[in-house]
């Protein structure tokens, strides 16, 4: 586990580009800014080049779709590609709903990204594997022995680094696999959190030197931690002080703190 990519994330500061889910846009800025990275938005075709260019990684969640962002989103990623900038998609919903999973897929088909972050109905569902889902929320999470070759078999289709985030977190390329155990029921409760995780993996994409696969087991494991760190510093809160402390845990988690509570297999 390359611990020392929290040090380089807070000192180069990575600019992140976003086609960010409307619902939770200002958590995944606040989310970026707390770690140590600086968020930027858009939802305009024409500055799309240029802005990318400018970026350091970028983000695309289709939590909000319409036919304007479906152009923008695969104008980003083939910027993306052109500049050689990391890519982080997050596929929002298409374990449950069929045209979101019939454009992601035409999407990966054209400009696949770099790294794919998802619950396991999501993931499942871009390799064709029958899984529960409702809306966002994956429901068959206690199929854990189902989701290593469903991370694995989604990587090698795509070849990409994929991600299935649930009570344990599986990492994985068609080769590789790793799991982070830390973490927090509220996760599930607070609408937004994965979409944080998906642009916070895009911050510590941006200073891996492309090793992809390492910048996600990192972000994971620095996401997953500071949740389980607020919930036992403070275990009544609720939902809404959760989000609140959870950015500042972000802000302030630091190598130490991932060396005492990280719980992570290579």
């Amino acid at each position: 586990m390359e611990i020392e990519l929290l040090k380089k994330v807070k000192t180069a500061n990575p600019m992140i580009l976003n086609i960010a889910n409307s619902v939770t846009q200002s958590d995944v800025a606040n989310g970026i800014s707390a770690i140590g990275g600086s968020p930027l938005m858009t939802n305009y075709d024409k500055e799309i080049a240029s802005i990318t260019k400018m970026a350091n990684a970028v983000c695309v969640n289709i939590g909000t779709l319409n036919q304007e962002q479906n152009k923008l989103s695969l104008e980003l990623l083939k910027q993306a590609k052109k500049y050689s900038k990391p890519s982080v998609l997050d596929p929002v919903g298409i374990g449950a709903v069929p045209e979101r999973l019939s454009f992601i897929k035409e999407l990966c088909e054209k400009e696949t990204p770099d790294i794919i972050r998802g619950n396991a109905g999501e993931i499942a569902s871009l390799v064709d594997i029958s899984w529960s889902a409702k809306g966002i929320d994956s429901i068959d999470e206690d199929k854990t022995d189902s989701i290593d070759e469903i991370a694995k078999n989604c990587a090698e289709k795509y070849q990409c680094v994929v991600v299935v985030t649930g009570a344990t977190d599986t990492i994985a390329t068609s080769d590789k696999i790793s799991h982070i155990s830390n973490g927090s029921n509220m996760f599930t409760v607070r609408v937004g959190t994965g979409d944080m995780l998906s642009s916070i993996i895009a911050v510590f994409a941006a200073v891996s030197d492309g090793n992809y696969y390492e910048a996600a087991k990192m972000a994971c494991l620095v996401f997953s931690l500071s949740g389980e760190l607020v919930m036992k510093e403070t275990p009544n809160v609720g939902p809404s002080a959760f989000s609140s402390r959870l950015l500042d845990q972000l802000y302030t988690v630091n190598v130490e703190d991932i060396k005492r509570w990280g719980k992570y297999d290579e």
